[in-house]
């Protein structure tokens, strides 16, 4: 719910001052998506039994990753409102370049999740953890299936591609969402 009033803003806000995007505009926004949840992979890969539950003090890397993955979703939502009244993307090099992108974001934010969903197993003697980080993937969710759909529509000759990228980034993501929920005090 939050992370559709975010968007529904920045849409808002920025479709009425968005000048013309090109296609390699899209792909420099989803390679910035891609950098950001590259430079989560430390942090998450840095949880640890003992530093996990410093999130209640906001220490530790759950702090930072909840920040970023914030991050992503604040950057995703520009990036969408930046698209509003782009014109289709016809097949060919650039439509190419926009799956390419965005095949290479659903890569390197997969590996970020799975890292996550393995850490999830190491938190299920301290369940507070799972609301904040589950509450941030919801996000995440959202603002993933907004711009794959936005793709999906303004890139018609690669849409199957990319369709069957978002369902295989929407199944790791409702994975991490899961294992986050679980782990929340009854």
């Amino acid at each position: 719910m939050f992370a559709s009033k975010i968007i529904s803003v920045a849409l808002s806000l920025f479709a009425t001052s968005a000048l013309a995007i090109t296609p390699a505009d899209v792909v420099n926004n989803i390679n910035m998506l891609t950098e950001k949840s590259q430079a989560l992979q430390a942090p998450a890969q840095s949880l640890t039994i003992v530093n996990g539950p410093l999130v209640v003090a906001g220490q530790g890397p759950f702090p930072q990753i909840i920040t970023g993955f914030t991050d992503i979703v604040s950057t995703g939502s520009a990036a969408l409102a930046s698209m509003q009244g782009m014109e289709p993307i016809p097949a060919g090099t650039e439509s190419d370049d926009v799956f390419d992108a965005f095949r290479e974001f659903v890569r390197i934010h997969q590996q970020l999740l799975n890292i996550l969903i393995g850490k999830a197993g190491l938190f299920q003697t301290v369940p507070f953890i799972g609301a904040p980080v589950a509450a941030v993937l919801r996000q995440i969710e959202a603002i993933v299936d907004t711009l794959a759909f936005a793709l999906i529509d303004q890139v018609e000759s690669r849409a199957t591609d990319l369709q069957n990228q978002a369902g295989s980034l929407g199944m790791t993501v409702q994975t991490a969402i899961q294992q986050y929920e679980g782990l929340q005090l009854s």
